[in-house]
């Protein structure tokens, strides 16, 4: 992978995380082997999904969907990136408009969602 695809991907992806902190529905849902921390924002065409598992291995996931398709998915634990996909295009600028629009500014009273 090159250099700027890897920074694009990191640039993405703080973003995102950065949406689903502020204005996710959250909840949390018991598996075997641990306690998984689950955060969705839909909006329009994106739905942003981002996951923590608190099981051996505290695995995260991150997820960008754009018009039913993913477009980023990044999977890691504390140690290491364990996989990563991502499809470059029109979606990256939208998300960038979305991520200053009012909606997705985050609000006081975040809703659960389970």
């Amino acid at each position: 992978m090159t250099t700027d695809r890897t920074d694009r991907m990191k640039a993405l992806s703080k973003l995102v995380l950065g949406i689903v902190r502020r204005c996710s529905d959250r909840c949390n849902v018991d598996r075997a082997g641990g306690r998984c921390r689950l955060s969705e924002v839909r909006h329009n065409e994106f739905r942003l999904t981002y996951s923590r598992c608190d099981d051996d291995d505290q695995t995260s996931t991150l997820g960008v969907r754009f018009d039913g398709k993913t477009f980023l998915h990044v999977e890691w634990t504390a140690e290491k990136v364990l996989r990563t996909s991502y499809r470059p295009g029109d979606w990256e600028a939208l998300l960038l408009r979305y991520d200053r629009a009012p909606v997705l500014a985050g609000s006081t009273g975040r809703k659960d969602a389970c």
